[in-house]
């Protein structure tokens, strides 16, 4: 993105008349005036369009309020004829704008309001690089989709969309198999150190930002960091591995490891448990509710320190019970049904900037629920 801070200001958008920056692929200027706030007709269907090809692109920057030549130069800040106390209903149109208008709904869009002057401002907007592309324009009647090129927008081709459904499609198969691989290394042994043969819990926190080839995370800022810890446990190893940085705890009676949480170089998180799901009396888990809510409060912290690496969302969420079958769980009032497969995966869900990653949790181990006949809570 052209600005990596949200405290933009008027000399910044200066910069880029002073230094000459031209319209781009990734940078767009719109002389746009919003009298009293409101988004006009005429500019609704073009500025949506604008929207969804760069989203279907790298990404990119539209500064509102600003005038150019006939050479694409930014002349002049003109802003949008409309002060910053008027910037929070403008706001709530853009965004029902672009929730009815662009398909399938486009997540993570960023939108900074830069005073002029006292009844003058500018808006910056910041598209994401979607990973859920293509998305369309829905003028009500049909769906149009577009992209960026370095002298404004095109209508994808029959070519460049199926290029995109089969990334999308290829998207969720690389996903699937990811945990399926994690999934048997773990029974194996061959993750963090030996798990021991009794049931665990995994959980996995997958952003589809994982999968684009250079994405990569800086795991020095979890190296030492003590807001971050596995599931349970009250002290903690930590090393780097072949995966990138993991924190675990080991059992030193028996040398088993019995929790860690893998943060992997591309911004994938994986925790297992053991010790909450085994430790107890003979194929007994702790009472399931009250762990529910623990392991969520936990989880949901690792969601924090992925925001603090700056990993976009959407984060699909899912969790899987191994060495399961026959296990039952205290319910604080009774014992359940016993769990009747080895292996139980979850329902997935996924966190985006609309649904938090507490209540995407909350789904996951609502139907982990049903594994032991309870009903969702």
């Amino acid at each position: 993105m052209l600005f990596s801070k949200k405290n933009i200001t008027k000399a910044d958008l200066q910069a880029l008349i002073d230094n000459q920056m031209f319209e781009n692929r990734e940078l767009e200027y719109k002389d746009y005036s919003f009298v009293g706030g409101k988004l006009q007709d005429k500019q609704k269907d073009k500025f949506m369009k604008e929207i969804a090809a760069f989203a279907n692109t790298n990404g990119g920057t539209i500064v509102i309020g600003m005038q150019e030549d006939e050479n694409r130069l930014p002349t002049r800040l003109s802003g949008t004829g409309m002060g910053l106390g008027d910037f929070d209903s403008w706001l709530s149109s853009f965004r029902q704008l672009v929730l009815s208008r662009i398909r399938p709904h486009l997540h993570g869009i960023d939108c900074i309001p830069v005073e002029l002057d006292d009844d003058n401002i500018a808006i910056v907007i910041s598209v994401p690089k979607s990973y859920a592309r293509p998305h369309s324009f829905w003028d009500g009647n049909k769906d149009e989709f577009f992209m960026r090129h370095v002298n404004g927008i095109m209508y994808m081709d029959i070519d460049d969309l199926r290029k995109e459904f089969l990334y999308t499609n290829g998207l969720q198969d690389k996903i699937r198999e990811f945990k399926r691989e994690r999934i048997s290394l773990i029974l194996a042994n061959e993750c963090v150190g030996n798990l021991g043969n009794l049931a665990k819990l995994v959980i996995h926190i997958v952003p589809e930002w994982s999968f684009e080839l250079g994405n990569t995370v800086d795991l020095k800022q979890i190296d030492g960091n003590s807001s971050v810890h596995p599931l349970s446990g009250s002290s903690w190893n930590y090393r780097y591995n072949a995966d990138g940085y993991c924190i675990f705890g080991v059992d030193h009676s028996t040398n088993l490891i019995q929790t860690y949480t893998q943060f992997f170089r591309t911004g994938i998180i994986e925790a297992t448990e053991i010790r909450l799901i085994s430790g107890g009396q003979d194929k007994e888990v702790y009472n399931w509710n009250a762990l529910q809510g623990r392991l969520i409060r936990i989880i949901t912290n690792y969601g924090t320190h992925l925001d603090m690496l700056k990993v976009p969302k959407p984060w699909h969420i899912s969790a899987t019970l191994l060495n399961a079958k026959g296990y039952v769980t205290d319910t604080g009032w009774d014992i359940s049904a016993p769990i009747e497969r080895d292996i139980v995966n979850s329902l997935e869900s996924i966190c985006t900037e609309d649904h938090s990653l507490q209540d995407a949790l909350k789904q996951v181990f609502n139907s982990l629920s049903n594994a032991f006949g309870l009903a969702y809570e």
